[in-house]
């Protein structure tokens, strides 16, 4: 199980999942280059960073990009 997700803010996607939050900021640029590349459109899309606790239930909004 991942700690950190990257999830976009209009529509709860997970676009990214990671052990660190270096990683996952690392996994948000690829996506959002990818729409350059024309493979989708949600390139300026808010995106939240969240910690997600051992069990799961839990969850903490660390940062929005």
């Amino acid at each position: 199980m991942y700690q950190y997700k990257a999830i976009l803010k209009s529509n709860r996607e997970v676009i990214a999942e990671d052990h660190t939050v270096d990683g996952i900021e690392n996994k948000v640029l690829n996506f959002r280059r990818k729409a350059k590349k024309g493979l989708h459109t949600r390139e300026n899309e808010p995106v939240e960073i969240i910690h997600v606790y051992r069990n799961g239930k839990k969850q903490k909004l660390i940062k929005i990009i």
